[in-house]
């Protein structure tokens, strides 16, 4: 029988708000307009959504200085604070307005898009989310099938420095359960506005500057297409305590905790050097979110802080694997991982 896989460690991902989409499939594609697009509303959402007819045209953007020198945008509604608007605010479609053009080369599908945003509650105008603020930015992954719709049909073709204005209703959102933790109900019409920063073709493979081998540790030959091979050193005692070595070090931007992380990763046994799992040999990278206790502790440590771009050697103990799992084949193991880290955010 097969060994466990670092995927059964794994949950349902986690409510992340650019990533998960908790309603049903998307419907009908866009159809495109001058300055907007629609798609069709999930049938669950029909009864919800059939009476609202919120004007996004006349929801616009302001910008002002946050008291600490960063310039922060707030929605409006006909030129009053959001809150104050016409509300609830609710869409039966979800609808899409071009504030901005931006320039530079358009965005293709499937590429890892950059963004800032703010999100919105129309029911009560209220903030959910905004990056702004901190200056952060989240990126998108255009291949990954579970970013909420309006994100799949929308961003390709646009440019860096495109502005949009987005209103999802429940059923191209976050569904009929909504999201508690994000202040979202079962009804509830959410807003996005959206700067586009860049656009990069996603990687296959570790890409970055080589790191010379560390003398103790497991060797590796990888060529990013097919399983590593890990030869574990003759003689040596498995270390207690987790041990984080980059092979490659890439040169994108930091993998952050609670991020979603894209990764091609082989994993042997230090007892024995055979493998017991590798997303290579299943043809199909892996996605969980990090550092949220998801997968294994050692993944969750490991794999924070590298560049995107990197591939890591992983030495974790088994306090860090699945020592904590007694009924596992790997409970009493110290499993090596070389992982190549292909997108997060």
């Amino acid at each position: 029988m097969r060994s466990p896989r670092v995927r059964l460690l794994a949950a349902v991902a986690a409510p992340i708000i650019l990533l998960t989409a908790c309603a049903d499939d998307a419907g009908d594609s866009a159809d495109s307009t001058d300055d907007s697009t629609t798609t069709s509303a999930g049938p669950d959402d029909a009864a919800t959504t059939a009476s609202v007819d919120g004007d996004l045209s006349q929801v616009g953007v302001e910008r002002s200085d946050d008291g600490e020198g960063t310039e922060v945008p707030t929605l409006t509604y006909a030129g009053e604070p959001f809150p104050e608007g016409d509300l609830p605010f609710g869409v039966a479609e979800t609808t899409v307005e071009q504030v901005a053009e931006g320039d530079g080369e358009e965005v293709a599908e499937g590429q890892q898009v950059t963004v800032r945003y703010l999100a919105v509650n129309g029911t009560n105008g209220e903030e959910l989310l905004s990056t702004f603020p901190s200056d952060d930015s989240v990126v998108m992954d255009l291949s990954n099938p579970q970013l909420l719709p309006a994100f799949l049909e929308s961003l390709p073709g646009q440019r860096p420095g495109a502005e949009l204005i987005m209103a999802m209703p429940p059923g191209e959102g976050f569904g009929e359960t909504g999201n508690a933790n994000l202040g979202i109900g079962p009804t509830d019409t959410v807003i996005f506005y959206v700067e586009v920063v860049e656009a990069v073709d996603p990687l296959s493979e570790a890409e970055g500057t080589e790191v010379d081998p560390v003398e103790g540790l497991p060797t590796v030959e990888a060529d990013g297409s097919s399983p590593a091979s890990i030869t574990i050193p003759e003689g040596e005692d498995p270390p207690s305590e987790l041990v984080v070595q980059p092979l490659i070090e890439g040169e994108r931007d930091e993998v952050e905790a609670g991020q979603s992380v894209t990764v091609h990763y082989t994993g042997v046994k230090w007892s024995d050097g055979e493998q017991f799992d590798s997303s290579l040999e299943a043809g199909q990278p892996f996605s969980t979110v990090i550092g949220a206790g998801q997968v294994i502790p050692g993944w969750d440590e490991g794999l924070v802080g590298q560049p995107v771009g990197s591939r890591v050697l992983l030495v974790v103990p088994p306090d860090m694997a699945y020592g904590n799992n007694p009924e596992s084949e790997l409970a009493e193991e110290t499993l090596v991982f070389v992982v190549d880290i292909l997108a997060a955010g």
